[in-house]
């Protein structure tokens, strides 16, 4: 079980946004897909950072709301991520830090799919 590749358990359905938006943008588009974050990208696709619902509980609570706060204000830049090929067991070390939402990119840096610990949870209960 714990040789599992990740790429069996990510969701490949991303939502993203391009570095430059605005909050209220990437909130409403979160918020229409239900997701509990988005990945910021650079115009050629690749990573340049992570929002999560968390990220926009301290942007409402150190600025105003309705602002045009962009994307990169608050994005986390130094996001962990993952390889399609790498294991279920290879994520235990990034979940017991607390990271929730751990995007999966291609060799060039761009995202190919988001894995977090609900799917991780919901992938052990199918298993286990």
């Amino acid at each position: 079980m714990e040789d599992v590749p990740v790429e069996r358990l990510m969701s490949t359905d991303l939502t993203t946004i391009e570095r430059g938006a605005d909050a209220a943008d990437a909130a409403k588009r979160m918020r229409d897909t239900g997701v509990g974050s988005i990945l910021v990208v650079e115009p050629d696709g690749t990573l340049a950072g992570l929002i999560t619902a968390t990220d926009f509980v301290a942007l409402v609570r150190d600025n105003d709301p309705k602002d045009r706060t962009a994307v990169e204000a608050f994005m986390t830049t130094d996001v962990v991520t993952v390889g399609r090929d790498d294991t279920v067991a290879e994520l235990a070390e990034p979940t017991a830090h607390g990271y929730t939402h751990l995007p999966v990119t291609d060799g060039d840096g761009r995202p190919v799919g988001m894995v977090s610990t609900t799917d991780l949870t919901a992938y052990l209960s199918r298993v286990g």
